[in-house]
């Protein structure tokens, strides 16, 4: 993955702000993922279930985020970020299986679960915390490949929220809708995994990347 090299003056001044970031991003990722996740599961909820799990798996590379700006996005991180893309993007392909395997299953079986205020406060929750940080984090895309990865990936889990939300206020209505969001989800899921198996191409820093060599 090659960009356009920044000046050393607006990489400098962007780090700090990207650091705080990344690590606000893990807090995030970490609470929200797993009142997500441990609702979706006592609720029924797929989608709350498999949102949370799919945040939950982004506190890794976002760790590998703050350890790359840390160590001044030189090459020093540069294959510790390559394997951790290349395991959370199986990861979150397996993932993908298992919530389309669910909601198939609720589908079928015509279940879904009750729209309880709990459930709508979290999706509104991820919906209103997701959107400003992928439009924080969209800010230092052009500073280096492992920012504009980043940024792309809050675009993916902000777009996952607003799905969350919008199938848990549908579910209060159709009975269907929370298997249908998670087919959704299921797939949303997929294809973010296998962008990040192409990801782990991304270049060292003697290859383009701009930000110099160590």
């Amino acid at each position: 993955m090659t960009m356009a090299a920044p000046t050393p003056e607006a990489l400098s001044n962007g780090q700090p702000q990207a650091a705080r970031l990344a690590l606000f991003a893990t807090a995030l990722f970490l609470i929200l993922g797993t009142a997500s996740l441990a609702l979706g599961i006592g609720e029924g909820a797929i989608t709350h279930w498999g949102f949370g799990a799919t945040s939950l798996l982004q506190v890794p590379l976002s760790l590998v985020v703050a350890g790359r700006l840390r160590d001044g996005l030189g090459n020093k991180g540069l294959d510790r970020e390559r394997r951790t893309l290349r395991i959370i993007g199986h990861l979150l392909r397996f993932l993908a299986l298992g919530i389309a395997l669910a909601s198939a299953a609720a589908l079928f079986g015509q279940r879904s679960p009750d729209a309880t205020t709990t459930l709508l406060g979290v999706a509104i929750s991820a919906m209103v915390l997701n959107f400003p940080l992928w439009l924080a984090k969209r800010g230092h895309r052009n500073l280096h490949p492992t920012l504009a990865l980043d940024a792309a990936r809050a675009r993916a889990l902000a777009e996952m929220a607003a799905l969350l939300l919008a199938g848990t206020i549908l579910s209060r209505w159709f009975p269907w809708a929370d298997g249908v969001a998670g087919l959704i989800l299921a797939m949303r899921i997929f294809l973010e995994g296998r962008t990040l198996m192409t990801a782990t191409a991304i270049q060292a820093a003697c290859g383009g990347c701009g930000s110099g060599c160590g």
